[in-house]
C-alpha cells in the first residue's frame, strides 16, 4: 500500500507540471461551461418540443377546436412541435406538453359555457416552454374569436410549474462537462501519454524496482480518477456559484450518482489503458483515441441533448457505455436513481471495466514494440 501511495503522488505531480494537461482537464471545461450558458441560456431546452392531444370528447365542436390549433401549429417555426393524437396512457406520458379536452367539451359549447382545457407540462420548463404555451394560448384564442357574441368557449389555464426533481439545462450541461473530462482524460490524457512514456524507455526503470506491474498501473489508474473526480468537483462548485446550480436530491442519491461516475470513469481508464497496451506507437494510439473520443463526443448526451432524433436511435444509443452512465449519474442527481433504473448501467460499466482490465493485463509490456 505505501509503493501505491508513493508511485499515485509522483504520478499526480507530473500531471500537475503539465500546463497543457491543466488547462485541458479544468480550464477548458470551465470555459466551455461559460460558454454554453452564454449561448444558450441557464434554462433553455434544445431539441423539438412534442405535444400530445388527448380528446376526451370525440365531438364535431372538439375536433374543430382541435384542427385549428395543429392548423396554426403547422405554420409556425419558432417552436418545433410534434402534434399527436393519442390516448393518454400511450405517447402522451412521454411529451413534454399534453393538451386533454374533457368529455363534456360540446355540451358546455352548445349552453354556453366556457371549457377549462387542461394542459400539463411534464419535462420542466424554460423559454421554449414559454414560447409553447404563448402559442397553444394564442391559437385558443383564435377559436373563441369564431363566436364573439358568445362567452369564450375554451380557457386555456397556464401549465404547473416544473418539479423540483426535473432536470434543466445547467443541470444537464455540468453533467456532461464531467463526462466530457472522463472521455479527454482517459483517452488523450491517458493512452497517449502511456504509449509515448513506453516507446521512450521510461517504463524500463520500473522494472528496476521490487514490485509488481499491476501495483504500478493501478496508481496511474486511481491518479487519473482523483484527477476527473476533481476536475467534475471544480465545475459543479464553479456552476453552483455562477448560475446558482442546486440538486434537489437526497445524499444517498448524490452518492449513488458520485459512485456511478467513479465507475464510469474507471471503465473508460481501462478502455485507455486497453488502447496504450495494444497499439505500437503514439500514432496508432491517437488515430484510435481520435476515432473513440469524437463520435462519443456527439453522441454521448453530453452538451446537447438527443430528443431531435428518432426514436430508434435515441434508444439505440441509450444502450452505450457513456450515454447509459450519464443517464444514471442525472437520475442520482434529481433524485430518481434506482437499482430498476439503473441496474443496466452499473452491470455494462462492470463488465466494460474487467473485460479491458483483463485484456490489458495479456496484451500490458514494458519494452517498446518494433
Amino acid at each position: 500500500m505505501k509503493i501505491l501511495l508513493h508511485l499515485i503522488k509522483a504520478d499526480l505531480a507530473m500531471f500537475l507540471r503539465g500546463k497543457l494537461a491543466l488547462f485541458w482537464t479544468f480550464a477548458f471545461p470551465l470555459l466551455m461551461l461559460v460558454m454554453q450558458m452564454a449561448l444558450f441560456g441557464q434554462d433553455v431546452k434544445l431539441g423539438p418540443v412534442s405535444l400530445a392531444i388527448v380528446d376526451l370528447d370525440r365531438s364535431t365542436e372538439s375536433s374543430a377546436y382541435l384542427r385549428q390549433l395543429q392548423a396554426g401549429l403547422r405554420q409556425q417555426h419558432s417552436v418545433d412541435f410534434t402534434p399527436v393524437t393519442t390516448p393518454a396512457d400511450s405517447a402522451a406520458a412521454q411529451a413534454e406538453f399534453v393538451l386533454t379536452v374533457p368529455a363534456g367539451f360540446a355540451a358546455n359549447v352548445a349552453a354556453g359555457r366556457t371549457t377549462d382545457i387542461a394542459l400539463r407540462s411534464g419535462h420542466g420548463a424554460g423559454a421554449a416552454f414559454d414560447a409553447a404555451y404563448g402559442l397553444l394560448r394564442g391559437y385558443s384564442d383564435a377559436y373563441n374569436l369564431n363566436g364573439l357574441n358568445a362567452p369564450p368557449r375554451v380557457a386555456l389555464p397556464p401549465p404547473p410549474a416544473a418539479a423540483a426533481q426535473a432536470l434543466d439545462y445547467r443541470l444537464f450541461l455540468v453533467t456532461g462537462l464531467a463526462g466530457m473530462v472522463i472521455l479527454s482524460t482517459s483517452l488523450m490524457g491517458f493512452a497517449g501519454p502511456l504509449v509515448a512514456a513506453r516507446e521512450g524507455g521510461m517504463f524500463r526503470m520500473y522494472q528496476l524496482f521490487p514490485m509488481p506491474t499491476g501495483v504500478v498501473v493501478a496508481a496511474w489508474c486511481v491518479s487519473r480518477l482523483l484527477i476527473v473526480l476533481a476536475a467534475s468537483l471544480a465545475m459543479f462548485v464553479a456552476a453552483w456559484g455562477i448560475y446558482g446550480v442546486r440538486i434537489s436530491a437526497d445524499g444517498a442519491q448524490v452518492a449513488a450518482a458520485i459512485a456511478m461516475l467513479a465507475l464510469g470513469a474507471g471503465a473508460f481508464l481501462a478502455l485507455g489503458l486497453l488502447i496504450a497496451a495494444m497499439t505500437n506507437s503514439v500514432t496508432a494510439a491517437t488515430m484510435f483515441c481520435n476515432l473513440l473520443y469524437f463520435p462519443l463526443l456527439f453522441s454521448g448526451n453530453l452538451m446537447v441533448p438527443l430528443g431531435g432524433l428518432p426514436k430508434l436511435a435515441r434508444e439505440a444509443l441509450d444502450c452505450l457505455p457513456l450515454n447509459a452512465m450519464m443517464s444514471s449519474i442525472r437520475r442520482g442527481l434529481t433524485g430518481g436513481m434506482g437499482w430498476s433504473t439503473d441496474i443496466y448501467s452499473v452491470a455494462l460499466l462492470s463488465a466494460m471495466l474487467v473485460a479491458c482490465l483483463a485484456l490489458s493485463a495479456r496484451r500490458f509490456t514494458w519494452m517498446p514494440r518494433s
